[in-house]
């Protein structure tokens, strides 16, 4: 069985030259070194610093998204030391530890504004941050906290190399000043005495002070590592010396305080973990000791047992374990020696990275029971490294995966010991990343992060799956390596078939709109010559297929929050998750196209299923493309009509729009006076042209008729998903509607809907064809008439639009301009079917 090695999926990403410049003005400055990291949260980014220069860069591209030279008040330029992504206020940022001539400075980088928003000096050299809450008050949100923290508002845990760890108030409800590193605040030091804090934290607010609850004074012994856990509610603190803390953010109380077994070596970093129904309540606190970057250092993996008298589950959802009774360490591992698949005697490890990846599955079967709240059933910690060795040049990269259920079931070890195979390890598998290191080798490999939606297993041999298909060996994942030049992606397949190995590369390139590299794919597995091409051919569209069944109803399960009227906030998550969706079926349908033409083989039968498979996935694609604009332009979340007055935002308002179109067909009704057709709405026409199936669509929501307007925006996006109406009409009436809310809610302050047209490429000539319709509707008969007749309109004539047009002016008495249109529109579209002009002409002018 061969080792599992990396494959590289692009090439090298560069950054942006002038971000490359910027970070090498330093390199010749000893004290300055670049560093950088991929930011913890969903936003998709990476940082990277050398002396005062600061880089924010997309993690997918490398593309230069905000930058900052930062300023000292000294002689020498300050040199940013640690950074960690923050997002306050529906804005996003990072916390940034600034080292200057006098001392550190913690700043608020606002990542949309590219500058400091807010700076406060911190005693000693800052070696990590970390941040608690991005809110504040005493509210239901904040009652994990203790008393005196809950009058802060924004909170970041600081760590120096003398031994601080504090706990800082951002006052990010003052934002009335904007501070600069040059400007920064004094900090207070309070104790936790909640009754003072109210007083003292408004005088300070005047004096340009923030205050801070410091839980470790300056000892000598610098504190190394720092994370936050959540589900603990416990702040984790390595130091220098190999000692571990934990504080529980409820008491404020040191809850843990011992050395590691590794003696006096640095705690390098944290990761959280927790396994899947454990009956004891514990879960599991990685600490990884390195020293990092010296010589002969090596890097150690300790995972240490915590166990709690409580685990329940809060009316937020959030799970919350209460009551530490112990914490010991069960597990350690040397990320070096024989067990490892190293050619030489090691002379230097160091950790690249460290993450924890979690999966949730719905289990309908499960107690609800605050007893039975469901954990993981995927619970994977990810830790990728390098390591020199005698006579090597470059070093040997490496990423490891440890499954915790998987150990679990081998009995939990507490070490993989000396000769035994990571090939038959149940719980801890390693891949190479060599062929990344060979193609990038003159440069600084800084960070490594595995995507955690693309975690998954290979597909079993058989049925049932034999043991080893549960060994992480079997793991499949995408990951993103971050250099000092670039970005590089890559995917790392477990053992598996050649159509899992088809699976992977597909996967990575769907999710990456590796357009190229899917074309690439379906030219190679389904040219003639190819062995096995109908095999591969079956194969893709399956996994294509399948891949869009998934993604649609994932997109419902989006959707759904987005149609309920009882909400009305699109959270950022939930739209970097529609996002997600609508970009995966684009790449999905761009497969289902290149099938069509790529496909040298196909039977009458399976020609006609692709062709229906793309129409769907093109469907669907386009669906999640609108539903996407509507929430960026704040039409969606729907809300009831009762809210439509306190929603600063265009609004649509069933009830409002309904009874506009009421009174006006009852008004069509009376004028028609049975001598003309009363029913000559443009809208109607326009409806009535897509068939019963808009019909019956708009009649499944309470309130819909059937008719225009639409009872919901859920109705009305819906018809984007029915097939065999032409495209140009489902555009034509959103248009429509559009013009109905801007109309209706002529002084909403937000973003605007005008953009539509634009987003989705529709002729101009359609939409002034549709604002000459929706004119015509509102009684305005002249602007009606110049838009109908625009020359670009003329392109874009709808079969029924003249007979209806027609009718609808002398229904209403208009009859010298439904003259003028008759005889222009004769004039210009000769063929087309009309009605007899002597009858018109004496309709018109009153001859008998």
């Amino acid at each position: 069985m061969h080792d599992l090695t990396a494959q590289v999926t692009s090439s090298l990403l560069p950054f942006p030259g002038v971000t490359i410049d910027a970070l090498g003005e330093d390199e010749i400055t000893l004290d300055s070194v670049l560093h950088g990291k991929f930011t913890v949260g969903r936003c998709g980014l990476a940082w990277l610093a050398c002396g005062p220069h600061l880089e924010v860069v997309h993690a997918v591209t490398g593309e230069r998204l905000s930058a900052y030279c930062f300023s000292g008040g000294g002689e020498h330029p300050p040199s940013v030391l640690a950074a960690r992504d923050f997002s306050w206020l529906k804005r996003s940022g990072l916390l940034v530890g600034l080292e200057e001539a006098e001392g550190s400075v913690l700043c608020l980088y606002d990542l949309g504004l590219s500058r400091v928003v807010k700076a406060v000096v911190i005693p000693g050299r800052i070696t990590a941050i970390e941040p608690l809450v991005s809110y504040g008050g005493a509210s239901t949100s904040t009652q994990h906290l203790h008393q005196s923290l809950r009058w802060f508002f924004g909170i970041a845990a600081v760590v120096t190399d003398l031994g601080h760890v504090l706990l800082v108030d951002l006052c990010l409800d003052d934002l009335s000043c904007s501070q600069s590193e040059l400007e920064a605040s004094d900090l207070q030091v309070v104790t936790k005495s909640p009754a003072e804090i109210p007083r003292l934290r408004e005088v300070s607010t005047r004096q340009g002070r923030h205050l801070c609850l410091q839980l470790n004074g300056p000892s000598g012994v610098g504190a190394t590592a720092l994370q936050y856990i959540s589900r603990t509610n416990q702040l984790a603190v390595g130091f220098s010396d190999g000692y571990l803390q934990l504080w529980n953010m409820k008491a404020l109380k040191k809850e843990y305080h011992s050395q590691l077994e590794g003696g006096r070596v640095p705690v390098h970093a944290f990761t959280f973990q927790e396994p899947e129904n454990d009956p004891r309540n514990c879960c599991y606190l990685w600490a990884v000791q390195s020293a990092q970057d010296l010589e002969g250092d090596m890097v150690s993996l300790r995972l240490l047992q915590l166990a709690f008298s409580e685990r329940k589950c809060l009316a937020s959802g959030k799970i919350l374990y209460e009551g530490l009774e112990y914490c010991e360490e069960r597990y350690s591992q040397e990320l070096s020696g024989t067990a490892f698949p190293l050619r030489a005697q090691t002379t230097n490890t160091r950790l690249l990275s460290c993450q924890t990846i979690e999966k949730f599955r719905a289990h309908p079967d499960r107690d609800d029971s605050m007893n039975d709240v469901a954990s993981p059933d995927t619970s994977v910690s990810i830790f990728s490294w390098q390591v020199k060795a005698y006579g090597q040049g470059t070093p040997s990269t490496y990423i490891g995966v440890f499954d915790i259920n998987r150990w679990y079931h081998a009995q939990m070890p507490d070490s993989l010991r000396t000769g035994e195979s990571l090939q038959n390890c149940p719980y801890l598998a390693v891949w190479s990343l060599d062929t990344v290191v060979q193609m990038v080798s003159s440069h600084v490999l800084l960070d490594a992060v595995v995507h955690d939606r693309s975690l998954s297993r290979g597909l079993p041999f058989t049925c049932p799956p034999p043991e080893q298909y549960f060994n992480p060996t079997t793991y499949n994942f995408d990951a993103t390596c971050l250099l000092n030049s670039g970005i590089v992606h890559l995917t790392c397949s477990g053992y598996q078939k050649e159509e899992e190995q088809l699976d992977a590369i597909l996967s990575t390139a769907v999710e990456t709109s590796s357009l190229g590299m899917i074309t690439g794919c379906i030219k190679q597995w389904t040219a003639e010559e190819q062995p096995g091409s109908a095999l591969n051919l079956r194969y893709i569209l399956d996994w294509a297929w399948n891949k869009v069944v998934q993604t649609k109803e994932e997109l419902d399960g989006i959707c759904a929050p987005l149609f309920d009227s009882s909400s009305n906030f699109t959270d950022p998550q939930t739209m970097q998750l529609l996002q997600h969706s609508q970009r995966l079926l684009g790449n999905l349908s761009t497969i289902f196209h290149c099938l069509l033409s790529e496909a040298q083989e196909l039977t009458q039968k399976g020609l006609l299923g692709l062709m229906n498979k793309n129409m769907v996935s093109s469907l669907i694609s386009k669906y999640a493309q609108v539903v996407l604009w509507f929430c960026r332009t704040g039409l969606l979340p729907e809300g009831s009509d009762d809210d439509a007055l306190q929603i600063s935002r265009p609004f649509y308002s069933h009830s409002v729009i309904s009874n506009y179109y009421t009174i006006r067909r009852e008004e069509l009704t009376r004028l028609a006076k049975g001598k003309w057709c009363a029913d000559c709405l443009m809208i109607d026409g326009l409806v009535s042209q897509c068939g019963e199936r808009v019909t019956n669509l708009w009649k499944r929501d309470d309130g819909g008729t059937g008719q225009y307007p639409p009872p919901t925006l859920h109705a009305l996006l819906d018809i984007y998903l029915l097939d065999n109406i032409d495209e140009a009409a489902k555009h034509a009436i959103v248009i429509y509607l559009l013009l109905d809310v801007m109309y209706s809610f002529p002084n909403k302050e937000g973003a605007s809907v005008e953009s539509f047209p634009t987003a989705f490429a529709i002729p101009i000539g359609l939409v002034k064809l549709v604002q000459g319709l929706w004119l015509l509707d509102h009684h305005d008969h002249q602007s009606s008439f110049e838009l109908l007749l625009h020359p670009a309109a003329s392109h874009c004539q709808f079969e029924w639009q003249h007979e209806r047009v027609l009718q609808a002016l002398m229904c209403q008495g208009q009859q010298s301009v439904a003259l003028r249109y008759f005889m222009l529109q004769s004039h210009r579209f000769p063929p087309h079917p009309r009605p007899s002009s002597t009858c018109l002409y004496c309709c018109t002018t009153g001859v008998s």
